[in-house]
């Protein structure tokens, strides 16, 4: 068979040029699918990266620090995730810048750690003062109620002391009897007949007025009550008396007097004379007879 040289040189270039169209088509789909593959990577990361510094920046947005210091380092942090998501919104975006955008992320990230780091303890501290203020105001507080109820204690002692009668003046002289039955005055024992107690009841306004009753004891010097008239119980107290009296009283000064007869006669030595407002003693004087 006889072949004619330029047919064939033909053919040969015809089947090289098919082959080479043929690996060319194969090479150009390989790079078109790995293009696209990468642009869908870079879509999917972009959109990733979007989410979380969206995230980020709503969760800065929502603190409200009163720290100035902190505030401002939380405003940077906030400046730089806002610039890295915006940088994500430029249509050449590619694997070059979303490798910035994460590596500005986990910066951020870190950032954001130390930064909440500093306002647990600012947080902390802030604390530790107001317990401080809160137990020193406790303090005072209590050593005031304490001052106040003692304050009171006296202030009830001091009204309920100034709503009792007080006397003064206290005095007492001893009478005879003469042959004229006219009162004489006497210092002798074996002349004696009654003894004569005075006294003045002080002006006191806050004392309810009306009668108030009031008992004398006169004790000689045998240790003896004069003219025992018996005892009056008051709780766990008795008082033995020599004289009973009811006195009008109208808050102001008010002077009393009573005559108290000896029952047997009367003994050289001293008289004790006390004045009662019920069981409370509200003076007394002494007087002596020869």
């Amino acid at each position: 068979m006889i072949v004619n040289p330029s047919e064939f040189n033909y053919r040969l270039a015809l089947g090289s040029l098919i082959i080479a169209i043929i690996a060319l088509a194969a090479f150009g789909f390989a790079n078109y699918r790995d293009i696209k593959s990468d642009t869908d990577f870079i879509k999917q990361e972009k959109k990733l990266l979007r989410q979380e510094l969206s995230a980020f920046i709503s969760q800065y947005d929502a603190l409200e620090l009163e720290n100035d210091s902190i505030r401002l380092q939380y405003d940077t942090v906030l400046d730089r995730a806002q610039s890295a998501l915006d940088s994500l919104n430029d249509i050449k975006a590619d694997v070059a810048l979303l490798s910035h955008v994460q590596s500005e992320l986990l910066f951020l990230k870190r950032q954001s750690k130390t930064l909440g780091i500093d306002s647990l303890n600012l947080l902390i501290a802030d604390l530790e003062n107001k317990r401080s203020e809160i137990s020193n105001e406790l303090t005072r507080q209590t050593k005031l109620s304490q001052q106040l109820r003692s304050e009171n204690r006296f202030l009830n002692k001091l009204l309920e002391s100034g709503t009792k009668i007080y006397a003064n003046s206290f005095h007492a002289k001893v009478f005879r009897e003469n042959s004229n039955g006219q009162l004489v005055l006497t210092d002798r024992a074996n002349k004696a007949d009654q003894i004569e107690v005075c006294f003045v009841l002080g002006e006191n306004p806050l004392v309810n007025p009306g009668n108030k009753q009031l008992f004398i004891q006169i004790v000689g010097p045998d240790n003896n009550v004069i003219n025992d008239l018996g005892a009056i119980e008051f709780g766990d107290l008795s008082l033995i008396y020599s004289a009973k009296i009811s006195v009008n009283y109208a808050n102001k000064n008010t002077e009393v007097c009573t005559a108290i007869p000896g029952s047997d006669e009367f003994e050289k030595g001293l008289y004790f004379v006390s004045v009662f407002e019920n069981e409370r003693r509200l003076g007394g004087t002494q007087l002596e007879l020869n």
